[in-house]
């Protein structure tokens, strides 16, 4: 199924991109792999970016951190084929 933001990419010459997604305290520890690297494995998706990790706000934060309880599911992710971090 073609979704219209990947129509509309491709009709422009664009990259698809999802710039700004998350789950606010990722309270599933599985999320990376089950749902946002399933969740886009279908499409063309060039560019992710992750909402902020608060420093201020106990529980705000979408990305992990070291003794998070998704922080293992992040390394999957980290290091499945299809996926690419910069340094």
């Amino acid at each position: 199924m073609q979704y219209k933001t990947t129509l509309l990419a491709a009709e422009h010459g664009k990259v698809l991109a999802l710039t700004e997604t998350g789950y606010e305290g990722i309270p599933n520890p599985r999320w990376w792999t089950d749902c946002l690297l399933a969740g886009v494995a279908d499409y063309p998706v060039a560019y992710v970016l992750t909402w902020r990790n608060a420093h201020d706000r106990p529980g705000h934060f979408y990305a992990p951190f070291p003794g998070s309880a998704d922080a293992d599911n992040f390394l999957t992710f980290y290091n499945n084929e299809h996926t690419v971090f910069l340094p």
